[in-house]
């Protein structure tokens, strides 16, 4: 067990490359949800350029919900990506944290 003043010896336990593969896969889910997002959109306009009726008002409905939903879904992943890499800096600055106090506790103890 470390003494009181010793600093902290271990480093930090943060996969840095797993973090930024994960990172990288919910940003890229993000771009392929919007794309079929667009694509989807195109196709329904086509479709309904000749519809009328109740159908059209139904499925301008469900249109709508599965927009609304797949945006979030985008927001979603991009939002997860980004927490990701705040928690790879912090993970970065504590280690560089820990490691200027080690080095500070071997100048004091060198003295």
């Amino acid at each position: 067990m470390p003494r009181h003043d010793e600093p902290n010896w271990e480093d930090v336990r943060w996969d840095q490359r797993a973090a930024e593969e994960a990172a990288g896969m919910l940003r890229r889910a993000a771009a392929e949800v919007e794309q079929l997002l667009a694509q989807e959109t195109r196709h329904a306009e086509a479709v309904l350029a000749e519809w009328r009726g109740a159908a059209r008002l139904r499925f301008e409905q469900g249109q709508a919900a599965l927009r609304y939903e797949l945006h979030a879904l985008a927001a979603v992943c991009r939002g997860a990506a980004e927490q990701i890499g705040r928690a790879s800096e912090q993970a970065r600055t504590e280690q560089r944290r820990r490691e200027r106090e080690r080095e500070e506790w071997e100048r004091r103890r060198r003295l």
